[in-house]
């Protein structure tokens, strides 16, 4: 007995220092892994209604959806995406000018309040901040690019074998049918929240964004939107990052009353956009924490990039969600689960 226990044991160490090295390996296609399983979760229902309804095969449905998806997601992020990239590419060839303009506008200001705002020393910092910032951003939206090509030939597969992949899961994964139900159900709400709800609040508030900036004859609307709708993306400070540069472009070109006008739309019209928005979604979706929220785009956008922005909330989110699950499928602190969790999280496969 005590032989089988060490050999039982040995095999596990083996196992998983294996795993960990395969994992390791492949690292560099997380990006591409996590997004072939959030578009799964979006598409796993339609395509089985397109078999059912439409008498569809496997493949024909698999590859309608990929084209599909392809079409109505990743080419309008990739436009959006690809204007802020070529503004930003501007910004690093032409750093030294942007700053100047930045310098002559402050100069202005302390000398209409009469004290120092920005030091030369502190200039030249910027200056390279700015440089290494810009040049660091356009690399990281490149390499978002290159997992797109992981991601659907991931997620092929995954449609192509959606049925057996689930019962794949119910068979082998260490925890009983109810638990993996309910992290089937729970992730596919953190996916939603995520990858659906965050863009959609983003969206909203660069089209209020851009009529508002029509409205004032802004010029380049489409920088504009883009900008606003990639910002907005960012917990804590979201649109600010694109309204208020533009408040301060609008003042140094002699349009003070147009500048207010951005800047107080900003604060009050997206701001309340965004929160009454975020409501909906956590009443609608459930939604992170925001802790999670800011935490997981922090470590997502180091670890995957552009994309990082939605995987990272969804990893940090499922993390809690498994402690959850271990602490009930073990009893740990006296936490179980309700027998009617089983049927009620049921997924048909």
């Amino acid at each position: 007995m005590h032989k089988s226990t060490v050999r039982q044991n040995g095999y596990l160490l083996l196992l998983v220092v294996f795993g960990l090295f395969i994992a390791w390996e492949l690292l560099g296609f997380l990006s591409g892994f996590l997004g072939a399983l959030t578009l799964y979760f979006f598409l796993r229902k339609p395509q089985d209604f397109l078999e059912k309804r439409y008498r569809l095969s496997k493949v024909k449905s698999t590859l309608l959806l990929l084209i599909g998806s392809f079409v109505l997601v990743v080419v309008p992020a990739g436009l959006i995406i690809g204007e802020v990239t070529a503004r930003l590419a501007e910004v690093v060839s032409h750093s030294q000018e942007v700053l100047q303009s930045i310098n002559a506008f402050i100069t202005q200001q302390e000398q209409r309040f009469g004290f120092e705002i920005l030091t030369t020393e502190n200039l030249k910092q910027a200056s390279a901040y700015v440089t290494v910032a810009a040049s660091s951003m356009v690399g990281v939206i490149a390499n978002s690019f290159a997992s797109v090509a992981v991601m659907y030939f991931v997620l092929y597969f995954m449609l192509l074998n959606r049925r057996s992949l689930e019962a794949w899961c119910y068979e082998y994964l260490p925890l009983e049918d109810n638990h993996i139900a309910l992290i089937g159900k729970e992730l596919h709400s953190l996916v939603v929240s995520n990858a659906a709800g965050i863009p959609a609040t983003a969206f909203v508030q660069a089209i209020l964004a851009v009529i508002c900036y029509a409205f004032l004859g802004v010029d380049d609307l489409l920088f504009w939107f883009c900008a606003t709708a990639i910002a907005a993306i960012i917990p804590l400070v979201g649109a600010s990052i694109a309204y208020m540069p533009l408040a301060v472009l609008q003042y140094t070109n002699g349009h003070s009353s147009q500048a207010l006008v951005v800047l107080i739309f900003g604060i009050v019209v997206l701001g309340t956009v965004d929160n009454l928005v975020r409501l909906y979604i956590q009443n609608k979706w459930g939604d992170a924490h925001p802790l999670i929220t800011i935490f997981g785009v922090i470590m997502g956008v180091n670890i995957f990039g552009f994309m990082g922005l939605i995987f990272g909330p969804i990893l940090i989110s499922l993390f809690i969600l498994l402690v959850k699950i271990y602490m009930r499928e073990f009893h740990v602190g006296g936490m179980t689960l309700p027998k009617d969790v089983a049927k009620e999280n049921h997924v048909d496969l």
